[in-house]
């Protein structure tokens, strides 16, 4: 008996995550915005990362992924790079005045977006879920508990 792919959780997780995603993308359309865009955007400003190499640890990807995103953001006008006084080779990125003025309009999104998933749970199940995802990322060693504080 061999294993096949519709009985794979790798491959549902990942329909999943692709189908959300997708929504996402759609969602943000409006305010020409990215689902790695809003990453980043979000990451600024709600932790202390504020260089290429944090936003990478914070969303999990490469640093030549968020090079390539704080270009297109910096073209957009909704972020800015600036040398480190102190270290010339450390790049301090910050959110601009018309990227603050979008950030309720995205975050909006993200939790309107969120809710029309999780509607389809009951709110105790909102808790096992978070809980599950915490267990199988941890299989993955990736420790999720201080950063998802809450749901």
């Amino acid at each position: 008996m061999s294993f096949q792919l519709h009985n794979s959780f790798t491959f549902w997780i990942c329909r999943l995550a692709s189908a959300m995603q997708e929504q996402f993308n759609h969602d943000l359309e409006a305010l020409d915005i990215t689902w790695p865009q809003w990453m980043v955007m979000n990451v600024l400003h709600h932790s202390s990362s504020n260089t290429p190499a944090q936003i990478a640890e914070q969303i999990g990807v490469d640093r030549s992924a968020v090079t390539r995103l704080l270009d297109r953001l910096e073209k957009k006008g909704l972020v800015k790079r600036e040398h480190d006084q102190l270290d010339r080779r450390s790049v301090k990125v910050m959110i601009t005045d018309p990227g603050k003025l979008m950030l309720d309009h995205m975050d909006d999104a993200a939790e309107k977006h969120q809710q029309t998933f999780l509607s389809q749970l009951h709110p105790t199940e909102h808790r096992v879920l978070k809980s599950n995802i915490q267990k199988l990322l941890r299989a993955a060693e990736i420790d999720s508990q201080q950063l998802w504080r809450h749901l």
